[in-house]
């Protein structure tokens, strides 16, 4: 068995000199209002006191993380790992939940093996309140665990079935939407689809044939990895190549392509430093734009990085991880306010709860609307060759449409059925 990782407690990083950090520094201190409130008279509500459970007690929470952080393709989840860690260092920053109980991170290292996963996830259990990140990999060995206990998980990103599960909680777009979305936006064009036996791929590779024909794709050819790219892409002629692949084939995949085709690819699972300047790169991206003026939730998330992470690139994938926490820490917060941790209440407020603000990071989550808002909106974003072109933000991707499948209703009865 796999052991458990040491707890980890997020804390304050040290702030480095750099151009991010000058930037940030002069916005803030631009935003803030020269007043100060007053608070005289005002009192604050007593919070109940919350009885000990299983990965709480009395003084900290303990959430879990597995994910592959020194197995093949490990830069993925060593990068959301970053997001995740400094969401929770800011929450204890400002106090902990409910601004009483600090958060510590559990992690477990199953190094790319699902089988370690399914031997770990026991003990892990044991410790935790929930999963704060389960990665692709582990998905199928941990939910079974998950079901028993009634414990909640978050998923980096999304598929249909983890959508639709209970006991996940997702923020983005799930990939059949994705690529129901890309056939609906440019029917006519002919498309390659090249995948592998990750989770992702997996899906996709089922969703392809029913997205298309509900798109009125006629020319949409699936590739497995495996296969010769230069031939197979030339030989079906595509100008638009639909790439999802574990991390560590990338390169290689991107390497092997014919030039001249649109690639795209997910940004949330996507090295940012791969280029080609005889291929056109476009990412589906469910966040906003890297400027600290492009939402609320960026400007915290960038004060996040100057305070514990300060010499990170514009990356995605650190972005992706702490916008996971999102939803969860409203959850845990809430519990916390009715004095209740333990995994049973959670998982009925997570079945219950009302709209979570997700800071224009993503798009909101609302259990309780009827019918619910499904699935949520993407973006398509352009890589631009052109440095000095207005519309590019510090990644130099420019947005160019909104990604929102008409039929998705159709497709999810369709392969339900």
């Amino acid at each position: 068995m796999a052991p458990v990782g040491e707890p980890c407690i997020p804390r304050k990083g040290n702030v480095g000199r750099n151009a991010l950090a000058a930037t940030l520094v002069l916005l803030l201190f631009g935003a803030c209002s020269a007043e100060e409130d007053d608070v005289s008279g005002v009192t604050t509500p007593q919070t109940p006191s919350v009885e000990r459970s299983v990965g709480f007690d009395g003084d900290i929470v303990r959430l879990g993380v597995i994910a592959n952080l020194t197995g093949p393709g490990a830069t993925l989840d060593r990068a959301r790992l970053t997001g995740v860690s400094a969401y929770w260092s800011d929450v204890n920053m400002a106090g902990g939940l409910g601004e009483r109980y600090a958060v510590e991170l559990v992690i477990v290292d199953h190094r790319g093996d699902p089988q370690i996963a399914a031997e770990a996830i026991p003990e892990l259990l044991d410790q935790v309140v929930a999963l704060a990140f389960v990665n692709e990999t582990a998905m199928g060995a941990v939910h079974p665990f998950l079901a028993a206990d009634q414990v909640l998980g978050v998923a980096p990103t999304s598929t249909m079935d983890w959508e639709s599960d209970p006991r996940f909680l997702t923020h983005s777009p799930p990939v059949e939407a994705i690529v129901l979305a890309l056939f609906e936006r440019s029917p006519s064009r002919r498309w390659c689809v090249v995948t592998d036996g990750s989770p992702l791929g997996v899906s996709i590779e089922a969703v392809a044939s029913e997205a298309a024909r509900l798109a009125g794709a006629q020319r949409v050819t699936l590739i497995d990895v495996s296969e010769d790219l230069m031939v197979a892409v030339s030989a079906a002629a595509c100008a638009k190549v639909l790439i999802e692949t574990a991390d560590q084939l990338q390169q290689r995949v991107l390497d092997s392509l014919p030039a001249g085709r649109t690639v795209f690819r997910q940004a949330a699972v996507t090295d940012p430093g791969t280029h080609r300047d005889d291929i056109e790169f476009a990412y589906i991206d469910s966040g906003p734009a890297w400027s600290v003026d492009s939402s609320t939730g960026m400007r915290q998330f960038l004060a996040a990085l100057l305070r514990h992470a300060p010499d990170t690139e514009p990356d995605t994938r650190i972005r992706e991880g702490y916008v996971s926490q999102l939803r969860l820490h409203a959850l845990l917060n809430q519990a916390v306010s009715l004095g209740d941790l333990r995994r049973s209440n959670l998982f009925s407020l997570g079945q219950s709860h009302q709209l979570i603000d997700m800071s224009g990071l993503a798009e909101n989550v609302d259990m309780s609307a009827e019918p619910q808002i499904f699935p949520r909106s993407a973006m398509v974003w352009a890589e631009s060759q052109d440095n000095d072109q207005i519309e590019a933000d510090a990644r130099g991707w420019s947005p160019t449409e909104l990604l929102r499948p008409e039929k998705f209703s159709v497709l999810a009865s369709e392969l339900s059925n």
